[in-house]
């Protein structure tokens, strides 16, 4: 069996760790120039990546877009069909068949009221009466 020396160093006395304790909390750090534009960089940098992952989980286009049944009802007319008859039929309470006539004519760019039978026009949606 072998046996070495270790040689033990002493602890320094209690009152000199006070000391250097005391020393270290007066001690204030003040960032650089560099230092606080890096880190208003990576500040910035957080926020956009807060920012993109909160747009791609909430997916915020399609909210803004609207949902498919707030698209336009596409129909085909059959024999017989006037828009007149579509107002009576599709146009929301708060718009009188007049507006609505107005507003199918718009959409489809018709220049009179008259439709044929196989020609397919769409519909305003309820919500869409501020076009």
């Amino acid at each position: 069996m072998h046996t070495g020396t270790v040689m033990v160093l002493p602890l320094p006395p209690q009152h000199e760790q006070r000391a250097e304790d005391a020393a270290r909390a007066r001690v204030r750090l003040v960032p650089t120039r560099r230092g606080r534009l890096l880190l208003t960089g990576l500040a910035f940098l957080l926020g956009l990546l807060v920012a993109a992952a909160v747009l791609l989980t909430v997916d915020l286009p399609a909210a803004l877009a609207g949902t498919e049944s707030e698209q336009p009802v596409t129909i085909t007319v059959e024999a017989g069909d006037t828009l007149w008859g579509y107002a009576e039929e599709f146009a929301p309470e708060a718009m009188s068949e007049q507006e609505f006539v107005a507003e199918v004519r718009t959409l489809n760019h018709l220049p009179t009221g008259r439709v044929t039978a196989g020609q397919q026009i769409e519909l305003p949606v309820p919500g869409d009466a501020s076009r």
